[in-house]
């Protein structure tokens, strides 16, 4: 409807700039309005072949519509007047003026139209804004409160892994650890868990070696230099606890691919083994 009301004022205007030639260049002018009329009886029926289940702008638009098809019928046929040779200086000025007269009130009332739909439309945006911004609103608020049920979740399965560790069950531990998507470290675990407890220094160890196909994605050098870390500051490194880290890392290195990370492993299993000794020379 827009594109049409604004082809409806470019052919106005054509036409008001070919009336005012000079009447001399008549036939010119007129091949030119031929040319211009066929274009907007195309367009006039173009308009008319909208489907009649569309819902026009407003009635009074739909009226005035109709009225500028049947006003441009009437300045095209008078039209073919101007073009007479035999027409007088002064009846052609006043032929001229009419239809000039004409053509802007047409234009006034194109103007109207236009202001009209784009009202329209304008109104339509801005029903259209206002749902996208409720709906916008509506999802900040979905989203919030899963972001909460996330958390919660995040912290229960968090929960979950370490009451599986102090239970023994590492296997399941493990499982739950792989769930989070590397979301809690292994490092994490280790200060959830063992807190200066050595009754859950096994079950830890353990838990890690359970991880071991995934050593280098989950990093558990971290979590195992930590532990030996701890342990030897609260003296809890004894014989049970090293013999238990020394054999769990037994080939450890072949599962990871960072050299940085398999020299890190290969350190660690070389000072357990050097602490192992010592221990059981020790008891001996």
């Amino acid at each position: 409807m827009k594109k049409i009301l604004i082809i409806v004022i470019k052919m106005i205007k054509m036409i008001s700039k070919i009336i005012m030639l000079n009447r001399y260049h008549n036939f010119q002018c007129y091949k030119q309005l031929r040319i211009y009329k066929w274009i907007i009886v195309l367009m006039l029926l173009a308009n008319t072949s909208i489907p009649a289940d569309r819902r026009p702008i407003s009635d009074e638009c739909e009226q005035t519509l109709g009225e500028l098809k049947h006003t441009l019928q009437d300045v095209m046929t008078r039209y073919d007047t101007l073009h007479q040779d035999a027409l007088e200086v002064t009846r052609y000025e006043q032929l001229k003026a009419q239809q000039e007269s004409v053509l802007a009130e047409m234009v006034r009332q194109v103007d109207n139209l236009k202001r009209e739909a784009e009202q329209r439309y304008k109104a339509e945006v801005e029903k259209l804004r206002n749902s996208l911004q409720r709906l916008q609103r509506r999802l900040a608020e979905n989203l919030r409160l899963l972001e909460e049920e996330r958390l919660i979740a995040h912290q229960t399965r968090r929960k979950l892994c370490v009451s599986y560790i102090q239970g023994g069950k590492v296997e399941e531990a493990a499982s739950v650890f792989r769930a989070l998507n590397g979301s809690y470290g292994v490092v994490e675990v280790l200060n959830d868990t063992y807190r200066g407890d050595a009754t859950v220094v096994v079950p830890l160890v353990l838990f890690y070696k359970a991880l071991r196909d995934d050593a280098q994605a989950f990093r558990t050098i971290d979590a195992l230099e930590e532990l030996y870390r701890q342990l030897e500051q609260n003296n809890q490194l004894d014989r049970v606890h090293c013999r238990e880290m020394f054999f769990s890392m037994n080939t450890l290195d072949t599962y990871y691919t960072v050299p940085e990370d398999v020299a890190r492993v290969r350190a660690l299993f070389q000072t357990l083994m050097l602490r192992l000794r010592e221990l059981t020379s020790k008891r001996d």
